[in-house]
């Protein structure tokens, strides 16, 4: 657990011995100035925003939105600020951070821990980054460029470490797309109880002030003071600007005013009359400046070296110094003995700032893009050469990490592989020739470096629609099947962007369906469940089609059923994937009559969905019948063939020990669960990583029978490793597993409570409900249920702790809940309802609190368990004995003693 508030210089943030994640800074609000002279030299550095040249115009409905995002009431949030490069978001950011320093809050940024740490000569004070003197700090606002370049689970962390202690804390992200994910990040973010908000940075709005003229117009006469040019303010726009073709970007139009000052300053004709030709003009004058170092003596580096170390550069990204030297080797830039000369001219006009760190690559980034693109051979900008070098140099620089990437490589690739591959994608994301010569080929022949590129990587490259489809299909082949923390969006964005290009080209239907499967299962596994229920949809329409033709295709579609029945259990259309399941295991049944040794198995998968979904519709006999039938041919299965089936009859196993829990057979569920258990743990001996996650679901299961058969201290034990296996579980991926941490906590809670471990107990059922409450906020469909069962356990909690009005909160919520869900299925719900209502009373019976109403709750609590028992009297005739009791002692404290005695069951 780590606090970031108070903080001036460096946190480095570590998980015991190891590496640091990231890092935290105060903001940068220090605002260093160029004299004429540096400017003349080097005119593209006025566009970097912490010189703050040009004053910050416009964009007042993102301000107020941004303000009103950080000004909510809520503990913590997330915000994600994005749009295409050169849009304005660093200058935006900026601007707000400033504005929110004067509103009391303490500003930071995060760095991932790739990145080089700024030097304590550049690191702003406590006075340039904390509130104002004299005022309490409102809150801490925490800044993070390029969010989509760091790992998703390094993300995580760092909002998660960052919102944890402060009592208000926001955490701006800045990144260029907001795709696949970003989608898949939100999920995961809300499981962890974070709000998460997007705000997109639209292209400049004819407005006032914000139109590309009157923005050409100011940053002009900025440009102009800055070069000491009088007569600056009678430069007039570009033609193509005021026309509005291709100047739609801040940047753009503020690169323009720049160049269009400079060239009049120097008398040079220039045309700048698009934005490529734009950031040729300034590129040529960095050009001239390398020049004019070396003939002036200032540099012993000649200017095409210096080009070739500042490409490197723009790849890079600024690296330490022994990576640097490296860096320069690899691209071809100089020899191992000539680098460090090379790196200490480079950073005579790129310092880094930083403590340890050289190759500072140009600002803005976009002006880092457009040099690598118009150094390297292939574009049409007339008036900038290309340098034949920059053909092969990207390749040279990779060359390392695409080794390291093969198969069975256990080689780390170098530092910079993820900036260069993410620098090369943005920028051939404008360039066309870049995708077709960089790379194309780089991919094509290395497709295995985009594992090392990260999810937000992938998503940008499946969107650059002049991409070649078969750069994509190469590296579709490297991804890894099932789920990754950190690929899985982006292997959603590739599947995505292919299909329609695959399923055009399949020669038949057969090839179409495995296409259609891969984009279902891919976005699956990156949590895009309403995705993949319309993929799978499409799925089950076409093999319906075939298999009512030709019989021939029945387990396909029985496959393709059972797959959508889980799609429409997660997402909480629990009668419908009811009905998916009947119908697949109808099929199913067919088949194996006629083959068995073909098809069993697959009914013996079909029977298992069946029996859950059966439990959770409220049909608990029927899925106990259904999960005996799956137990009976799992038993033989795995007689004949141990090593192929021993998982799946333990799977079997404790599906029926739930199931024969819910209808009172509580010792034959504990014998049977407690096998499923020793299989388990056998099976985990051998691959911990395949079979822990089952070992605690039946622990967990363990649990509460070894309670129902009255063995506390073994129950207690048996909750207590399951959780700790799911806590580890989920802290490396929460969208797998904080569901079922979520239920083990519910009966570790109980466990302890009846162990007198009250306060252990309650903030087990606090996190419980934290979690459910989180996703029933996303899905209530899917989730209400379980937060409803949480609730349920949390309110007796309360009232033991002494917290009776938050209990009566609670207990009340609860009943809503239930109530509601009853109506639409009571076959499913109204037990749950009938316990409520019991709590409920109970609760207030407690606390002295309304005794009428919880008669009223306890007579209709009883009254459904009377309907119960008649059908169920194993599962529920003990529970009716407690209502009944509760009912009985109401009515004892109201004065009714002789209804009481007439109601109260005799003691057994």
């Amino acid at each position: 657990m780590v606090q970031v508030g108070e903080t001036t210089g460096d946190v480095n943030i570590a998980i015991g011995a190891e590496q640091a994640l990231y890092q935290v800074d105060a903001f940068p609000f220090g605002q260093p100035s160029l004299t004429v002279e540096q400017a003349r030299a080097q005119p593209a550095r006025l566009l970097q925003a912490r010189y703050s040249v040009a004053d910050f115009t416009g964009r007042l409905a993102e301000l107020e939105q941004l303000a009103a995002w950080r000004d909510d009431t809520s503990a913590a949030s997330i915000l994600l600020l994005h749009g295409p490069g050169g849009q304005g978001k660093t200058r935006l950011a900026s601007h707000f951070a400033r504005l929110s320093r004067e509103r009391g809050w303490q500003v930071l940024q995060a760095r991932h821990a790739s990145e080089p740490s700024p030097s304590p000569a550049g690191r702003p004070g406590p006075a340039a980054d904390g509130p104002r003197e004299g005022g309490p700090r409102a809150g801490v606002l925490l800044v993070v460029d390029y969010a989509e370049r760091w790992p998703t689970a390094e993300l995580l962390t760092m909002m998660t470490d960052a919102t944890l202690q402060e009592q208000q804390a926001r955490v701006l992200l800045l990144a260029r797309p907001a795709g696949v994910w970003w989608q898949t990040l939100v999920y995961r973010l809300d499981r962890l109880d974070l709000p998460a908000a997007a705000l997109p940075l639209g292209s400049l709005a004819d407005g006032p002030n914000t139109d590309p003229e009157t923005l050409f117009t100011a940053a002009r006469d900025r440009f102009a003071a800055a070069l000491d040019l009088p007569g600056g303010q009678n430069v007039a726009p570009p033609r193509a600007l005021r026309d509005g073709s291709g100047f739609r970007q801040a940047l753009s139009v503020h690169m323009a005013a720049l160049a269009a000052v400079d060239a009049h300053r120097s008398t040079a004709p220039a045309l700048l009359d698009t934005p490529e030709r734009v950031s040729a003009y300034l590129l040529t004058r960095e050009r001239d400046h390398w020049q004019t170092l070396h003939a002036n003596g200032g540099v012993r580096t000649t200017a095409e070296t210096l080009a070739h170390a500042v490409y490197t550069a723009a790849l890079t990204g600024a690296v330490s110094y022994d990576h640097g030297r490296d860096a320069l080797t690899a691209s071809g830039t100089c020899t191992p003995d000539q680098a460090g000369q090379v790196l200490t001219d480079h950073a005579v006009s790129y310092p880094t700032g930083a403590a340890d760190a050289v190759l500072e690559p140009l600002h803005p980034d976009r002006l880092a893009e457009d040099f690598l693109a118009l150094t390297t051979p292939g574009h049409t900008v007339d008036s900038y050469s290309a340098d034949p070098w920059a053909a092969t140099a990207p390749q040279r620089l990779l060359a390392a990490a695409a080794s390291s990437a093969g198969p069975g490589a256990a080689a780390e690739p170098p530092v910079w592989t993820r900036t260069a591959i993410n620098a090369l994608i943005a920028a051939a994301a404008r360039w066309p020739h870049l995708a077709a010569s960089q790379l194309a080929p780089l991919l094509t022949a290395h497709p295995r470096l985009m594992l090392h590129a990260g999810g937000g990587a992938l998503s940008a490259l499946a969107d650059i629609e002049h991409l070649p489809v078969e750069v994509l299909e190469a590296v579709d082949a490297q991804l890894p099947e099932g789920q990754h923390t950190d690929l899985a969006p982006g292997a959603a964005a590739v599947a995505a962007r292919l299909a329609p290009h695959r399923l055009a080209a399949a020669s038949n239907l057969g090839e179409y369906l495995r296409i259609l499967h891969t984009l279902e299962a891919r976005q699956w596994y990156a949590g895009l469940r309403s995705q993949a229920l319309e993929s799978g949809h499409q799925v089950v329409t076409i093999w319906r089609g075939l298999a009512h033709s030709n019989p021939v295709y029945e387990p396909d579609l029985a496959r393709s059923l059972s797959n959508l029945g889980l799609h429409l259990a997660a997402v909480g259309r629990w009668e419908d994937a009811l009905a998916t399941e009947r119908e697949a295991t109808g099929i199913r049944r067919r088949l194996a009559q006629a083959d068995p040794a073909t098809h069993e198995l697959e009914l013996v998968q079909s029977l298992i969905n069946l029996g859950r979904h059966l439990a959770e519709t409220g049909h608990p006999l029927e899925a106990l019948d259904t999960t005996e039938q799956a137990v009976e041919h799992y038993e033989r299965l795995a007689q004949a063939d141990p090593a192929a089936h021993e998982a799946g009859l333990a799977t079997v196993l404790h599906n029926l020990g739930v199931q024969l829990a819910a209808v009172g057979r509580h010792e034959e569920a504990l014998t049977i669960t407690q096998r499923a258990v020793d299989i388990r743990r056998r099976l985990v001996q051998a691959s911990p990583a395949t079979h822990e996650p089952d070992l605690a679901a039946s622990l967990s299961s363990l649990g509460a029978h070894l309670a129902a058969a009255e063995q506390p201290a073994e129950a207690l034990r048996a909750e207590q490793q399951a959780v700790e296996i799911y806590e580890r579980l989920a802290q490396d991926n929460p969208v797998a597993y904080e569901i079922d941490l979520a239920s083990s906590l519910n009966i570790l809670g109980i466990l302890l409570a009846a162990a007198g471990r009250h306060s252990e107990a309650l903030a087990a059922a606090q996190r419980a409900v934290g979690i459910r409450r989180r996703l029933a906020r996303t899905n209530p469909a899917a989730h209400e249920p379980d937060l409803a069962a949480s609730l349920h356990n949390l309110g007796p909690h309360l009232a033991a702790a002494g917290q009776l009005g938050q209990a009566l909160i609670v207990t009340e919520e609860v009943v809503g809940i239930r109530r509601r869900l009853a109506r639409t299925n009571p076959a499913a719900y109204e037990p749950n309802l009938a316990r409520s209502l019991a709590t409920f009373a109970r609760v207030r019976v407690e606390g002295g609190q309304d005794l009428p109403a919880a008669l009223e709750a306890v007579q209709e609590s009883a009254e459904i368990f009377r309907r119960l028992t008649q059908a169920l009297p194993l599962a529920f005739d003990d529970r009716l004995r407690v209502v009944l009791d509760i009912q009985a002692d109401i009515l004892d404290q109201l004065g009714r003693t002789e209804e009481a005695t007439r109601i109260r069951p005799p003691r057994l």
